[in-house]
């Protein structure tokens, strides 16, 4: 603001309780992969009970890969290289695990997520719903599993790779994201604070994202995409 300017040229501090909200911003959660791997991300189908434009949809997949690119250790192909695979290979949708190792091999990543939309509720409060799965081998996924990166493990796992294993699923994750329930409420609220750039100036900070739907959808995506990772770390510490 003016005030601020002026104040700053001149060297004078603001009042208490004046405070930058740039300054309460809250970084993001690093989430950390417990082994590296480059993965594809389908389609996901809709068993919401509503319908779904497929650009809609492809926004949800979309979202998945930047999630994933967000996440240290993990990589994600770009949607448009999956769905020109899938064109190649005359699939319309991931309907078995026997299409996603095809489709796993053409594209030459080590896992691919397929899975179902189970709720869509664009209105605020938003919903969102689905149903996702971590396909691929799992000696080939933990081939170079990094001991470190298992909350809890100073260094006695073991990798697990050089395994022969069919592809199949690894983990699977039911995620239901509402907006009314005080859990997810807040979860976005944190989310929110972490990225300043969109929230600022919306009080709460959430309310954007309570706003506007494809917002909504990122944090979903994060929301998703964490929850493997969390799933698969303890998997891993379990001996799975």
């Amino acid at each position: 603001s003016d005030l601020r300017l002026v104040l700053g040229l001149f060297g004078l501090a603001l009042p208490a309780g004046c405070v930058s909200p740039s300054s309460s911003l809250t970084p993001p959660n690093r989430v950390v992969a417990p082994y590296p791997a480059v993965l594809a991300v389908a389609p996901l189908s809709n068993e919401s009970g509503v319908t779904i434009d497929p650009a809609s949809r492809a926004e949800v997949s979309d979202d998945l890969v930047a999630a994933i690119n967000g996440v240290e250790g993990w990589d994600a192909v770009p949607l448009d290289r999956t769905l020109t695979a899938m064109a190649q290979l005359g699939l319309a949708e991931i309907r078995s695990e026997a299409d996603a190792r095809r489709l796993m091999e053409t594209i030459g990543v080590d896992g691919m997520l397929v899975g179902t939309i189970t709720q869509w509720g664009p209105y605020d409060p938003p919903r969102f719903g689905a149903n996702v799965l971590l396909i691929g081998d799992r000696g080939r996924l933990q081939a170079s599993l990094d001991p470190r990166a298992l909350s809890g493990r100073t260094g006695d796992a073991e990798p697990t790779g050089g395994t022969e294993e069919p592809v199949a699923t690894v983990t699977d994750l039911v995620v239901d994201l509402d907006a009314v329930n005080h859990g997810t409420r807040a979860r976005l609220r944190a989310y929110a604070e972490s990225h300043y750039d969109v929230s600022g100036g919306f009080d709460p900070p959430e309310r954007y994202y309570l706003m506007v739907f494809d917002r909504f959808l990122e944090f979903a995506a994060r929301e998703v995409i964490g929850g493997l990772v969390d799933r698969e770390r303890g998997r891993l510490l379990a001996g799975g």
